[in-house]
C-alpha cells in the first residue's frame, strides 16, 4: 500500500529547510525601513496601501535573495564549513544542494526586480535606480567578482542600502518626491541593521580568516569590533534623542528609546563573549532590538 503520510511530510520538511535558508528572523532589516518610509509619507497625507504591500514584497524578496547568495558563495569560497557558525547551515549540513540555493536566490532576485520595474513604471526613474542598487547589493555582497563584504565594505554598504536607500525608496513610492526627513529617520535604523551584520561578522572572524576575506570585524579584531558594535547601538539612540531635541524628529519618536534596555543587554552579552560560539544567536537578539526599535519609531512618527 502507498504510504499516505509521506506526501505531506516531505513538503513540510522542504518548507522548513527553505525557511531556515532565507532566515526570516532577519527580515526586520527590510520590513522596518519600508514601514518607516511609508509612515513619514503617511503623516503628509500620502499613503497608498497597495504600493506599500508591493514595496514590502520587493524588499523582503531582495533580502531573502541576499541571504541565499551569501550562503552559496560563502560555502563555495570555503568560509562556511560544518565546524563554523556562519550561514543558515542548509549547505554545510547537506539539507539543500548549492545549485538549489543559488537558483532560489535568483528566483527571489527576479521577483524583486519584476516588482521594482512595475513600481518604477508607476513612480519613475528614482525607483528603478534605487531598486537596481538593491539588486546589485544583494548579489555582490558575497558574490564574485566584487564580494564587497570581504573587501571591508560590508558594514557601510549595508548601512546605506538598508538605511537611507530603502527608507527613501519606500517614501518615494508613496509620496513621489525626495525629501530630507525620511533620510534623517533612516540613520538610527541603519545603525541597528549594521549592528545585526556586525555581530555576525564578529562571530565569523575565525572562519572568514580561513577563507582569506577581510571584513570590517576581521580588520578591527575582536576588541575593536566590540567597540564598534557599542558605537552603533549608542549612535541609534543618540540620533533619536538629538533628532527630537532639534525638532527634526517628532517628539513621539522618543518611544524608540524604550528599547534601550534590550540594546544594553545585547552589548553586555557581546562584551562577555570570549569565543565565537558565545555569539551564536546574538544576531537574533540584535534583530529583535532593530525590530522593536523600528516599530516604536514608526508608531511615534504616526502619532
Amino acid at each position: 500500500m502507498e504510504d499516505r503520510t509521506l506526501g505531506p511530510v516531505l513538503p513540510a520538511r522542504t518548507a522548513r529547510m527553505w525557511a531556515q535558508a532565507v532566515r526570516p528572523f532577519s527580515f526586520t532589516a527590510s520590513i522596518v525601513p519600508v514601514l518607516l518610509g511609508a509612515a513619514v509619507a503617511g503623516t503628509q497625507g500620502l499613503f497608498h496601501p497597495g504600493l506599500l504591500l508591493l514595496t514590502l514584497a520587493a524588499a523582503v524578496a531582495i533580502q531573502g535573495a541576499a541571504n541565499l547568495f551569501s550562503d552559496y558563495f560563502d560555502y563555495r569560497g570555503g568560509y562556511d564549513t560544518p565546524e563554523s557558525y556562519g550561514g543558515s547551515g542548509v549547505l554545510t549540513r547537506g539539507l539543500l544542494q548549492p545549485s538549489e540555493v543559488f537558483l532560489g536566490g535568483l528566483v527571489l532576485l527576479l521577483a524583486s526586480a519584476a516588482i521594482g520595474v512595475y513600481l518604477a513604471a508607476l513612480r519613475g526613474l528614482p525607483v528603478l535606480l534605487l531598486g537596481a542598487l538593491g539588486v546589485l547589493g544583494a548579489y555582490f555582497y558575497s558574490g564574485r567578482p566584487l564580494a564587497y563584504k570581504y573587501r571591508g565594505l560590508g558594514d557601510p554598504v549595508i548601512f546605506l542600502l538598508f538605511g537611507p536607500c530603502m527608507v527613501l525608496g519606500a517614501y518615494y513610492v508613496q509620496a513621489h518626491a525626495i525629501e530630507l526627513v525620511p533620510m534623517l529617520y533612516a540613520l538610527p535604523v541603519g545603525c541597528l541593521v549594521t549592528a545585526i551584520l556586525h555581530v555576525n561578522n564578529i562571530r565569523d572572524i575565525p572562519s572568514d580568516g580561513r577563507g582569506g576575506g577581510v571584513t570590517v570585524a576581521r580588520a578591527l579584531g575582536v576588541g575593536g569590533s566590540k567597540v564598534l558594535l557599542y558605537a552603533l547601538l549608542g549612535a541609534a539612540y543618540a540620533l533619536v534623542i538629538g533628532g527630537v531635541l532639534i525638532g527634526a524628529f517628532v517628539r513621539w519618536s522618543a518611544l524608540a528609546l524604550l528599547t534601550a534596555p534590550l540594546a544594553w543587554t545585547l552589548a553586555r552579552r557581546v562584551r562577555r563573549a570570549s569565543e565565537p560560539r558565545d555569539l551564536v544567536l546574538l544576531d537574533v537578539a540584535a534583530a529583535r532590538v532593530h525590530l522593536l526599535f523600528g516599530l516604536l519609531l514608526v508608531i511615534g512618527v504616526l502619532l
